[in-house]
């Protein structure tokens, strides 16, 4: 479930909603009956919003429930409100949660082109999974079966992180798309495996012991460069959002030791015909220093991603399944308009999605854990439905399809079919 409310294997969701409403302030007189000459409300006292209960199912983290709702007041002048939050909670019966906070604010400081971002999260893992560090890592034969729920064996690439974080990121806007911005992301970490001494049973991660299995504090400061020429921002029909930013976490006595690099990122969109856009991401991060074995797998820079592998980068492979110091991705995405309708007064948009995701990750040097592969590349493709919802939130189901190798007894290497199910707000990219 990775962050989302589904990653892996079977989904079964109830998406009751969007529950919306669209409140405007009574006319002058304490709200007593409006004459036929009455003035169109102030645009500003509308407000936009919904709740989204889920239930949720998937092999590796059980059956879990959850609700995500978000308030959007938008005002005339900001783009693409004035002001929003989100609140969403969720948690499964094996130990995944996923709760956080959003607050979006739009047109500070004198000229109203600065914007506040403040994510705050608890996130726990009861089931992340570690198969090594390096790009050719494989799963073992013995290990690759569908095991009883207490046989030992289901848990050998498992072990629990729990990460409570806070992200907080100051935009400027300096005119013609051109933005400037700093951040500062602080979390905790806690490593568990679920290896037992006492019967012999080790998981590869209490073999093989990679850097950072003492987990703690981190705190990492980012500053870059973004440009961003996207229209409409929440549903891009044309146009590309850049961002090129430096990182640094902080020595710290109580905390993994210092870190940091260089992230990359390109999103461009392209409308084919009113009804078909084309979306394309390249994103890269490279870094140096000690580096511990779960920040790997996240992406550093103005907004914080998650995962080589999962719903926001490689649909259809595991959440984690390759991890290495430096990494790349690129998305392709054909969105297909499907038709619109009114929905509590507010348009709502249908779209079929086709994608294909490739990554490739490099820089482990001595902790890797496995030779590269002769074939660097990791590639996925999938479908997906979305459903824009007031031109400012995005829902969508995504199901995706990779090749995961597997190492047989005798040394041979074969693939297997992966996949995914992801049930998750905004668009991937």
């Amino acid at each position: 479930m990775r962050g989302a409310l589904a990653s892996a294997a079977l989904v079964c969701t109830a998406w009751l909603g969007p529950f919306a409403a669209r409140a405007e302030d009574a006319a002058a007189g304490g709200g007593e009956a409006a004459g036929a000459d009455e003035a169109e409300p102030d645009e500003r006292s509308r407000y936009d919003w919904y709740i989204v209960p889920n239930i949720a199912y998937d092999s590796d983290d059980g059956l879990g429930f959850g609700v995500r709702g978000e308030l959007a007041v938008p005002e005339e002048g900001y783009d693409p409100y004035r002001v929003a939050y989100v609140v969403h909670a969720f948690a499964s019966l094996r130990n995944f949660h996923h709760h956080r906070f959003r607050f979006d604010r739009v047109g500070l400081g004198r000229n109203r082109n600065i914007r506040l971002t403040l994510h705050l999260a608890y996130r726990q893992w009861g089931n992340d999974g570690y198969w090594g560090i390096g790009n050719g890592t494989t799963r073992e034969r013995e290990f690759a079966g569908d095991y009883d729920t207490d046989d030992p064996r289901r848990k050998r690439y498992r072990y629990n992180l729990i990460q409570p974080f806070g992200h907080l990121t100051l935009r400027a806007e300096q005119g013609h798309g051109l933005a400037v911005f700093c951040s500062l992301n602080a979390k905790y970490t806690w490593v568990r495996t679920h290896g037992n001494p006492d019967t012999g049973f080790l998981t590869l991660l209490d073999e093989q012991q990679p850097y950072g299995m003492d987990g703690g504090l981190t705190i990492l400061v980012s500053a870059g460069l973004i440009y961003d020429s996207r229209r409409p921002e929440v549903d891009p029909q044309r146009g590309v959002l850049a961002e090129v930013s430096g990182q640094w976490a902080l020595p710290l006595p109580w905390g993994p030791g210092s870190f940091g690099g260089l992230f990359l990122s390109l999103r461009a969109f392209y409308a084919v015909t009113p009804w078909l856009v084309l979306a394309g991401r390249i994103m890269g991060e490279m870094l140096s220093g000690q580096v511990p074995f779960y920040e790997m797998v996240h992406w550093r820079g103005s907004v914080p991603i998650s995962g080589f592998g999962g719903f926001e980068t490689l649909r259809g492979i595991s959440f984690g399944r390759w991890r290495a110091p430096s990494k790349a991705v690129m998305n392709l995405e054909l969105r297909f308009r499907l038709g619109q309708h009114s929905l509590a007064r507010r348009p709502a948009v249908w779209q079929l999605a086709l994608f294909g995701d490739t990554g490739v990750v490099w820089g482990a040097g001595d902790q890797a854990t496995a030779p590269e592969p002769d074939f660097p590349l990791h590639v996925t493709g999938g479908l997906g439905i979305r459903l824009v919802y007031a031109e400012s939130f995005v829902g969508r189901v995504d199901a995706g399809f990779g090749l995961d190798p597997v190492r047989e007894p005798d040394g041979a290497i074969t693939q297997e079919l992966s996949y995914g199910v992801y049930v998750v707000f905004d668009h991937a990219f």
